[in-house]
């Protein structure tokens, strides 16, 4: 049996493709591929995610259980597919505190645990999309901003926090490590545009007709737009994380509704852009030579600097306008019900914490789902 491990990296249009196998995993499973994923969910993130916040390891379970499902199917083939697998050590300081020594030590040990997870009968295939390192960057800033951990900090204190996972091939050397190099796949994401799902399902799936299968509509992972990103890092201190979810939907339906929206997302200028590249430029010719990689595209400095328009700020009368657009949305029936729910969950489960199976129990059973869709009505 193959595996393809997808560990990302996030922002390389990941989530699209994770939509897409989650949505064709029938017309998948008539070629003898399976994807594997939790029940309602369309990637297998909860299952990295249990092991950052808490150290339980539900990896043996996960792939056990779709390998005999793999089998009974027929299949040859089970993808799984999980960016925050990449980012251990970033998510390991923002969801359990760790130290930097601390969670290198943890991203080690969960992908040692992974490895040792992953059924000997299964010949595994770790794969992961790169790209310009500038330019994940700033698509990461945005989405941390706009949902994740509520970074409330500009770009330079985002890069200082993340810039060791910028350096692909170190991160990867642990994978190399521990899965073996020529177990390892790395693939240029701006080399598989414009479609990477074609890319993922012709060059590593190995199926070269895609006619026959659903193309979600669904645009993934918006980003919002710089003035609205830049009033929500303003208010990201005060939100609580259990809401971050309910907060992410009502700046999306904010943003639809501001007028002129200014759309500027180089956070990085031509100098810094250049100096980030400059430092990471004799590792990231090692990755190419060492994964016989395409080149990743040039930055013309000075051309950069001749089209550079610095962001000016949230204007004031653009500030009134968002916040009077985020106190309609969030005032609605829906979003008032759905926050109520969310507090009370969260109360419950700090002063009452035995009654946490029963919520584990209504998220895996789709309840909980159920119930946010129920509120949807009302939005």
């Amino acid at each position: 049996m193959k595996l393809i491990l997808h560990i990302g990296t996030s922002k390389t249009g990941t989530t699209a493709l994770q939509y897409f196998l989650s949505a064709n995993s029938k017309k998948l499973r008539e070629r003898r591929i399976y994807y594997a994923i939790p029940q309602n969910q369309f990637n297998f993130n909860s299952v990295t995610n249990s092991y950052l916040r808490s150290g339980t390891d539900n990896f043996p379970a996960f792939f056990l259980h779709h390998l005999r499902a793999a089998e009974r199917d027929g299949a040859h083939t089970i993808i799984a597919s999980s960016e925050n697998l990449y980012l251990i050590r970033y998510l390991a300081r923002f969801m359990a505190n760790k130290s930097s020594a601390d969670a290198l030590s943890q991203e080690r040990n969960l992908i040692e645990r992974l490895r040792a997870s992953i059924p000997a009968k299964m010949e595994c295939r770790v794969l992961c999309y790169v790209r310009r390192p500038d330019h994940w960057l700033e698509s990461m800033y945005n989405q941390n901003v706009k949902r994740g951990v509520l970074f409330t900090g500009d770009v330079i204190d985002f890069l200082n926090t993340i810039e060791d996972s910028l350096d692909y091939r170190h991160c990867l050397s642990i994978w190399r490590e521990v899965f073996g190099s020529s177990a390892c796949l790395v693939r240029v994401y701006e080399s598989a545009l414009p479609n990477l799902i074609d890319d993922f399902m012709k060059n590593v799936v190995g199926i070269e007709y895609l006619s026959a299968f659903v193309r979600p509509y669904r645009r993934a992972n918006e980003r919002l737009s710089r003035d609205v990103l830049e009033y929500k890092r303003l208010k990201n201190e005060h939100i609580l994380f259990s809401e971050r979810a309910l907060e992410r939907k009502i700046y999306a339906l904010v943003d639809r509704r501001v007028t002129n929206p200014d759309n500027n997302h180089e956070y990085l200028s031509p100098d810094e852009r250049a100096d980030l590249l400059s430092r990471l430029e004799p590792s990231m010719k090692l990755l190419q030579a060492e994964f016989s990689l395409p080149p990743f595209p040039q930055l013309d400095l000075d051309a950069a600097k001749a089209t550079w328009q610095p962001y000016p700020g949230l204007a004031l009368e653009k500030r009134k306008e968002i916040e009077f657009h985020y106190n309609a949305v969030q005032g609605r029936m829906g979003f008032r019900l759905e926050r109520i729910l969310r507090r009370w969950a969260s109360f419950t489960r700090r002063r009452l914490p035995f009654l946490s199976l029963i919520f584990d129990f209504a998220r895996g059973s789709g309840i909980r789902r159920l119930l946010l869709e129920a509120t949807n009505r009302f939005q």
